[in-house]
């Protein structure tokens, strides 16, 4: 595709149909990524109760049946 993609027809909500009509193609796909900033080290680690799983620590579900 030789014509300039924006942000929109890479957007990952609506990447596979602009695929399919080819509104990108693979290699847009592929470079697009290649070119992201690596931003791993602005990242930080939360940790939200998550009652409704069955447990406070977020780390996964727990069984309480006792069986």
């Amino acid at each position: 595709m030789n014509s300039q993609k924006t942000p929109w027809d890479l957007d990952v909500r609506v990447r596979e149909r602009n695929l399919r009509k080819g509104v990108l193609d693979e290699k847009d796909v592929e470079k697009y990524l290649k070119e992201l900033p690596d931003s791993a080290a602005n990242a930080e680690n939360v940790t939200i109760p998550q009652p409704a799983v069955g447990n406070s620590s977020g780390g996964g579900p727990t069984s309480s049946s006792g069986a």
